[in-house]
């Protein structure tokens, strides 16, 4: 699932005060175009993004719809014991370079898209229920009080609970127009709190109405388990400057089609697109 030659960011939780912790990536001034390094932070609960490819061309052979595809890898990688991140919120916004054109790109498709279950787990679940039955006063100048039987109930049910990845098509930053954002929620399983999933590929289909460079703005907000909450979480980093793109550069990639990327985007949506957890390969 990775790729070494993959541009990738880093978004960790470190220490307060932590060297480099107020370091933000900026854009090459001699080479500014679809940058390798994002962010690069590190720390207890790092959150890691390598863009797989992104490649332009058109939505279909008969189209003369421009598009780009962009395929990234999530990682959530603890580096102490007892941390772990509950909850991830990301949102890739995408705009003109000039906020003020009339040719705006639009998020057509994102995968995964919707609200999926991963690793359930089911536990056996108790309850009590309490009652008192037959009380009774007798009535005269000397009333009488007889007490009734007690009843408790025990009520026994199987509970399934999971973690959580959502992805929706959004509107960001205006209340008017077509989606120009891809966003991903996830959560961990509330029952066993081992973190949210730690790997999630995702792709974006974007439909463009020109060949003029566009951006990106990365956004990343995640929740954390109480000790790691004690540090800061994304917390006075400043912004990173937003990933520029060209649609006239070329992908190196072979594996999908230019002429018709609604195409490439399907083959990607079927693909499984989530890991929980991943252990060692085993020595032969």
């Amino acid at each position: 699932m990775e790729d070494n030659d993959s541009p990738s960011w880093n978004i960790a939780l470190a220490p307060t005060g932590d060297s480099g912790s107020q370091f933000h990536t900026r854009n090459d001034p001699d080479n500014p175009l679809q940058r390798q390094n994002y962010v690069e932070r590190k720390g207890a609960v790092d959150v890691r993004c390598s863009c797989v490819d992104v490649v332009h061309g058109f939505l279909a052979p008969d189209s003369d719809i421009f598009c780009t595809l962009i395929v990234v890898d999530f990682r959530f990688d603890s580096r102490k014991r007892a941390r772990r991140i509950a909850s991830v919120d990301i949102d890739l916004r995408f705009s003109s370079l000039d906020p003020n054109s009339p040719s705006q790109p639009v998020v057509r498709a994102i995968a995964p898209d919707g609200n999926f279950t991963v690793a359930p787990t089911t536990q056996t679940e108790s309850s009590t229920i309490s009652g008192n039955l037959g009380i009774s006063a007798t009535p005269g100048p000397a009333p009488t009080l007889s007490a009734g039987v007690s009843i408790d109930k025990s009520i026994t049910r199987d509970m399934t609970y999971a973690a959580t990845v959502v992805g929706a098509k959004s509107l960001r930053g205006r209340n008017f127009g077509q989606p120009n954002s891809a966003s991903w929620t996830l959560l961990e399983n509330p029952a066993t709190e081992t973190g949210v999933p730690v790997a999630m590929r995702a792709a974006i289909l974007l439909e463009r109405q020109d060949e003029e460079l566009f951006q990106c703005a990365v956004t990343i907000k995640a929740r954390a388990d109480w000790r790691t909450t004690l540090e800061s979480v994304f917390g006075s980093t400043p912004p990173d400057d937003p990933v520029l793109f060209d649609p006239t550069i070329e992908s190196k990639s072979r594996q999908y089609d230019e002429m018709n990327l609604a195409h490439s985007f399907r083959q990607l949506s079927t693909l499984p697109s989530v890991t929980f957890r991943k252990g060692l390969p085993e020595q032969i």
